[in-house]
């Protein structure tokens, strides 16, 4: 496939350079297949130097490194040559703002991060143009490609071009406490036709984050309120073009559980002491296995009490709390 797409562009007469991350692991795969003529590939962890032609007149020196680690960007590597043509510099790592603006390169073409974001603007422009297309719920939003124009002053102008076929979101859908489920449904209902407006647009994979009622949040999380919106709004939504589907419908979390909780003498209380034990005494091993099925023992819930993740152990911990507080609280009906 890949070799299929760099042909198409090099048989339009448009030139491939090429550097690649260590996730991309070329190496591996390097002696089975070979780029087609016409594609660029910059070496592994040393710059190269290219000069980009258009009828044989030289446009742009591309300065260009591939990278077989996760780490910082050596700068010092990169040296345009004084030959008055516009520098562009291509690489994967990370890079500070400050160290960048002191090169004299017009564009960085940066690699190694998901998401889309300017490093820097002004004379030099450095920019992470993203993956092409978001592969979790944790890459939100838009994704796609950078379309950098560069005009004869040499002021640079980029330009997003959304490429996702799949687009997560995360959509926020504030309420109040007055609202019943029948209004949330027809509330998520309303805001998924908007985002389906273009006709051309990606597929949605939404999760629903409900802010603003306690009573709803509590119905989200304990019963089968949640099941229940997520089951009519895929049937309602899914089966279009463009189409949208629901992940998740989760209350907002509520704030940290109240201090004077801790202090009952209720089983709550009991609750809340324990899990606060665990979370003052990091270095405790919290041993689920009696709780746990055998086949998740050497998963992924299992490995959230290990002591070489303190910040996971110390968020679910976190949530953990705030469960309980939920679940072992008395339940007053909804009005």
């Amino acid at each position: 496939f890949l070799g299929e797409q760099l042909r198409r562009l090099v048989e339009r007469g448009i030139r491939v350079y090429w550097t690649l991350g260590r996730s991309d692991r070329f190496g591996e795969w390097v002696d089975a297949w070979q780029p087609p003529e016409g594609v660029v590939r910059f070496a592994d962890d040393s710059v190269s130097r290219a000069i980009h032609r258009r009828d044989e007149e030289p446009l742009v020196q591309i300065l260009g490194t591939s990278s077989t680690q996760r780490k910082r960007i050596r700068l010092s590597q990169f040296h345009a040559e004084p030959s008055g043509l516009f520098a562009v510099a291509v690489a994967h790592g990370a890079a500070d703002a400050e160290a960048l603006a002191g090169h004299a390169i017009g564009y960085w073409a940066l690699g190694g991060q998901h998401d889309r974001r300017d490093v820097l603007r002004g004379g030099t422009v450095a920019h992470y143009c993203g993956s092409p297309q978001g592969r979790r719920p944790q890459e939100s939003g838009p994704h796609g490609c950078t379309l950098v124009e560069v005009d004869s002053e040499r002021n640079v102008r980029t330009r997003f071009i959304p490429t996702d076929a799949i687009r997560y979101l995360d959509q926020r859908v504030a309420v109040n406490e007055s609202t019943t489920p029948e209004q949330l449904q027809e509330i998520l209902g309303e805001q998924i036709v908007e985002m389906l407006g273009d006709p051309f647009g990606p597929d949605l994979l939404v999760r629903w984050i409900i802010t603003g009622s306690e009573a709803l949040g509590t119905e989200l999380r304990r019963g089968k309120l949640a099941g229940d919106l997520k089951a009519r709004l895929r049937a309602d939504h899914s089966t279009g073009r463009p189409a949208a589907w629901s992940i998740s419908i989760e209350a907002e979390s509520t704030d940290a559980v109240p201090p004077e909780r801790f202090e009952e003498q209720t089983l709550l209380g009991e609750f809340l002491r324990t899990v606060r034990h665990y979370a003052e005494h990091a270095d405790e091993p919290i041993d689920l296995t009696p709780y746990t099925a055998e086949r998740l023992a050497e998963g992924d819930l299992a490995s959230l009490a290990s002591l070489d993740r303190p910040a996971v152990r110390q968020r679910v911990l976190d949530e953990v709390a705030r469960l309980g507080l939920e679940l072992l609280s008395p339940q007053e009906p909804r009005p």
